[in-house]
């Protein structure tokens, strides 16, 4: 029986991949005066913390100077594209009736998402997140560990859920994410992304289930 509950947001919860993509090829032509491809996105940066994404745009390190104003960049362009009228308003269809049929069971989830603060604190405010989660609970980047494929972040947010990684279930999206959780410890891994390839996953390391979304995730995952 499952103890625990992480989701990763981006991608897997809030279905923002594009805007994100927009935003990071955009910043991508002023940073190094080069496109950034589609296929190069998700290779490699899908999942990424900013510091990361910076860092390979760049091809070096980045001045904390550099990091914070690209960032700030990069974020506001990705946060108007959300809260545009033609932008995007809602969590991933099956999300809500999932987190609806989660929360009387007892079990403690949260979320583990590579953002920063103010899109954490964006999320809240735009999707109304309070209903389900609380704030405090929520693991975010916050500088101070690195980002996926570490195992980091997920160690994190089952120690602030007070459960062992290994009676965990972690919600993914990305290849980045999935080496996380699998370098985690994480029990029960299960991805709702429909474009991932099967065979690069098993590569990885064991996933309990590949869903198309979570209008195909029923509440009997956790037993």
């Amino acid at each position: 029986m499952i103890k625990g509950v992480i989701f990763d947001f981006n991608g897997t919860m809030f279905l923002d991949s594009p805007l994100h993509e927009r935003a990071w090829i955009e910043m991508a032509q002023k940073i190094r005066r080069k496109p950034l491809g589609v296929e190069e996105f998700y290779q490699n940066l899908q999942g990424r913390t900013n510091l990361q994404i910076i860092t390979y745009l760049l091809g070096r390190q980045p001045s904390d100077e550099e990091l914070q104003q690209i960032t700030e960049e990069k974020e506001l362009l990705y946060r108007t594209r959300c809260s545009a009228p033609d932008g995007l308003h809602m969590l991933a269809p099956g999300v809500e009736d999932f987190l609806n049929q989660l929360a009387p069971t007892g079990i403690p989830f949260t979320i583990a998402t590579g953002s920063y603060l103010p899109n954490v604190q964006f999320y809240f405010s735009h999707l109304h997140l309070e209903k389900w989660f609380r704030f405090e609970n929520v693991i975010y980047d916050d500088g101070t560990y690195p980002g996926k494929p570490s195992p980091d972040i997920f160690l994190k947010a089952a120690a602030k859920l007070n459960v062992q990684p290994a009676d965990c279930l972690v919600f993914e999206d990305s290849y980045a994410g999935i080496r996380s959780a699998v370098s985690a410890g994480i029990g029960r891994i299960v991805t709702v992304e429909p474009s991932l390839d099967a065979e690069k996953v098993a590569q990885i390391g064991f996933v309990y289930a590949m869903k198309p979304g979570f209008t195909a995730v029923g509440i009997d995952i956790l037993k």
